[in-house]
């Protein structure tokens, strides 16, 4: 067997200690990337709207529960909306239909962790803004998607 087609099993301890370490690091730099760049989103947009909040670390730990709360809630938004737009005809309808699924779950999640956090208050038209940025936001990064069926 060469060195090149060597298998992960048949490498000594050490260089599979630093192949894990290196592959963790690689997922916990990549998380906390994404964590940062909504942590500086909400910080803006929340700046700009005029929400109350107590500190930056009252911000950190709502884009944190937000973060995993949203992920949840978007695994039922893709789920429904799956299941919805096969049977729609049209891209505008199946546009509009999309945005507010998504747009609901993602305020679901948004309203959710704002009621349980007393450190930030943030007002049901700052809620909705920011929910309509982050479904804009979404729907550009997608990039080509055929919005019909």
């Amino acid at each position: 067997m060469s060195k090149q087609n060597e298998s992960f099993r048949h490498l000594k301890w050490n260089v599979k200690m630093f192949v894990v370490t290196a592959l963790s690091a690689l997922v916990i730099l990549a998380l906390t990337f994404i964590v940062g760049l909504f942590f500086f989103g909400f910080t803006g947009i929340f700046s700009l709207l005029g929400v109350q909040f107590e500190s930056f670390s009252a911000i950190l730990l709502f884009v944190l529960y937000f973060f995993l709360l949203g992920i949840i809630s978007d695994l039922f938004s893709k789920v429904f909306i799956l299941l919805i737009t096969p049977k729609l005809s049209g891209a505008v309808l199946v546009f509009l239909i999309t945005m507010i699924i998504d747009c609901t779950f993602s305020w679901f999640a948004l309203h959710t962790v704002d009621e349980l956090m007393r450190s930030i208050t943030i007002p049901i038209t700052a809620e909705l803004i920011v929910v309509l940025l982050l479904f804009i936001v979404d729907v550009a990064f997608e990039g080509k998607k055929e919005w019909k069926k």
